[in-house]
């Protein structure tokens, strides 16, 4: 439903000053405020009147609308967010009732539909068109009439099927015009009717997230001439759009185990529901989209990743795993040695080698570490490390330090690196792109403050650190760091003993800081290494920031 509507510009920005109190500033065709999703100082959220969407430039929020944006901005799902400003006045919520059982009305006529539709291509298998592929589901994808029923696959006889038998045909249910809308006839420039999918197509059916059948997709029997693809999908139309589909999502929302098994193609899941695998759904693509990740963290299950072992899709299972972790979705990969797609795994071995491969999984960050690393050769060809690195750097540039840390101590374990030599490629991309230069070098004067505390921290655990950074370290940047160090160098200077600063001051937690513990007793050479390095990674940010600057 297109909630857009309901509300004119006068009236959201009626709702933006009087019931949030924000200070509107009139800025070319675009009236600009304080973005309440960040600590803004000068106006960065503008509101387009004419397309009545929002958008800040600092920290990246988006709304397409003012129910998205209160949504978002109360921490309420979007109905309550169009409940509640109904409540206020905005607009009369019998008209929005309204809409919403005329809406409804049309999704009962278009379900009815689809099944009826649904029943046709099952029924098509039975006939002596249809036999050809029914042959190819029985023989070649070796199904039994028990999965071909339960996953509702059919098949297209002739071009005009639909036409003649629910275009031309007067129905009580439903109008032409209703199955016009779904695209599955068109009317040709002969002003003649025909149905989208072509004769002897394998029709698999597509179920929304509720399990209503929404669209179909077909598959071409027989030979496949060069560049054609395999699969034809429904255009997309109201109810349905392809991008926001996961296949036999409705069956693993509703199964109980705490994990389920992505794959890429239909028949994946078909073949390993044969096996008994039945929590498993599929990509309509090789690329997650936003909708399908959502629908993912929706089912609140582990993902096991289980895409083909091939280049293309070694390369989707990682970006599909990034953008799972970017979004903190549990995830493993399943490391399959086997060539082929899962389908074809299914058929060439027995159910307890299936199950083998699907409990040999890895963590995704080591998967992703161990393909790239294989992939450029890098332990044959030591040159190749700092491109290997910066690309490590660049995919998980969007992700939280403490993964950073993670990711530089596997990285430093297998190649050789020193710490300090990798953390700078991840201080490059450590800065989100849609942030200004103002918060970017804000973000660096962090963590120098950051690399700063380090220094004194260990300046603080033994005089013997405090000593080295007299002449490796010129200046603090901040304050507060430059009247720690102040205090230190006071109490070594002002004490005969070798006792550490920690034994007789606290200095505001920053033994617990780090989560290395107090150094006792450690050799000369090693501590001014461990000040060496400590100085080192500040001097990266410095660099980094200068030149940036």
């Amino acid at each position: 439903m297109r909630y857009k509507d309901l509300l004119n510009t006068n009236d959201i920005l009626h709702l933006l000053t009087n019931k949030l109190n924000l200070k509107l500033k009139q800025m070319g065709r675009s009236v600009f405020f304080l973005c309440p999703f960040h600590s803004d100082k000068n106006p960065s959220c503008s509101f387009e009147p004419n397309r009545k969407i929002f958008t800040c430039f600092t920290c990246g929020f988006k709304a397409s609308d003012i129910f998205n944006f209160w949504a978002q901005y109360k921490k309420i799902d979007l109905e309550e967010a169009v409940e509640e400003i109904g409540q206020m006045g905005y607009f009369s919520l019998s008209i929005l009732q309204e809409k919403k059982s005329q809406e409804q009305k049309g999704q009962n006529k278009t379900f009815y539909l689809l099944s009826l539709i649904t029943d046709i291509y099952q029924h098509n298998l039975l006939t002596q068109p249809g036999c050809e592929v029914l042959n190819y589901l029985q023989t070649k994808r070796q199904l039994d009439k028990k999965t071909i029923d339960y996953f509702g696959l059919g098949c297209s006889i002739n071009n005009r099927q639909l036409s003649n038998l629910l275009f031309s045909q007067k129905n009580d249910n439903f109008l032409p015009e209703d199955l016009l809308a779904t695209n599955l006839v068109w009317i040709t420039d002969n002003n003649r009717t025909c149905d989208f999918f072509p004769a002897q197509h394998l029709i698999i059916p597509l179920a929304n997230p509720e399990g209503k059948i929404v669209a179909y997709a077909a598959r071409k029997i027989g030979e496949i001439a060069p560049g054609e693809g395999k699969y034809k999908y429904l255009p997309s139309y109201q109810h349905y759009q392809k991008s926001s589909l996961l296949y036999n999502y409705s069956a693993v929302k509703k199964n109980r185990a705490e994990e389920c098994y992505l794959v890429e193609g239909f028949f994946d899941v078909i073949s390993l529901n044969k096996l008994g695998v039945e929590n498993c759904l599929a990509l309509l693509g090789t690329n997650l989209s936003e909708e399908q990740i959502k629908l993912l963290n929706a089912l609140k299950k582990r993902i096991i990743l289980f895409l083909d072992s091939d280049k293309a899709g070694q390369e989707a299972t990682i970006n599909s795993a990034v953008q799972l972790l970017l979004r903190e979705i549990d995830c493993e990969i399943i490391k399959n040695d086997y060539s082929g797609d899962p389908d074809e795994i299914c058929r060439q071995l027995d159910q307890e080698k299936v199950q083998t491969i699907l409990q040999n999984r890895e963590n995704p960050y080591l998967f992703i570490l161990n393909y790239y690393f294989v992939k450029g050769k890098v332990q044959d060809n030591p040159q190749r490390t700092n491109r290997f690195i910066s690309e490590i750097a660049k995919i998980f540039h969007k992700f939280k330090p403490n993964i950073y840390d993670f990711l530089i101590n596997k990285i430093s374990s297998l190649t050789n690196w020193s710490k300090a030599e990798i953390e700078p490629h991840f201080i490059q991309w450590n800065f989100p792109t849609f942030h200004t230069h103002y918060l970017q070098t804000i973000y660096g004067q962090e963590l120098i403050e950051k690399k700063e505390k380090k220094i004194i921290s260990l300046c603080a655990q033994e005089r013997i650190f405090w000593l080295f950074t007299l002449e490796k370290v010129q200046f603090f940047l901040t304050r507060v760091n430059r009247e720690r160090y102040y205090n230190i160098y006071n109490y070594y200077i002002s004490s005969l003993s070798n006792n550490s600063y920690f034994e007789n001051h606290a200095l505001n937690n920053l033994d617990s800081y780090y989560d290395f513990p107090p150094i006792t007793s450690s050799p000369t050479n090693t501590n001014e290494k461990i000040m060496d390095m400590a100085v080192q990674e500040l001097e990266n940010v410095r660099k980094f920031l200068l030149n940036y600057e």
